[in-house]
């Protein structure tokens, strides 16, 4: 059975977003007094990210519903820069 991940409970708190992360492009972020770098469309794969685990949710199939939820923490790594694309 596939460990089940609540979306709702992923919750990134930013002190200041720059410009261009706000617009959808490159920049950084502080979140807990760090700055962390955002990759050109990083906002947009980790709203990806939110709705892939969402998704899993409504799957009746415990394998694809496994595989959404691995890819979508595989993707939350590349939208941060702590994973490269394969």
């Amino acid at each position: 059975m596939a460990t089940r991940i609540d979306p709702r409970q992923f919750v990134i708190v930013a002190s200041y977003v720059s410009a261009g992360v706000a617009s959808g492009a490159g920049g950084f972020v502080i979140v807990g007094g760090k700055i962390k770098k955002v990759p050109p469309r990083g906002l947009r794969q980790l709203q990806a990210v939110y709705q892939m685990l969402d998704a899993a949710e409504g799957v009746g199939d415990a394998a694809i519903a496994a595989q959404l939820q691995k890819t979508a923490i595989d993707l939350a790594g590349i939208a941060v820069g702590q994973k490269t694309a394969r």
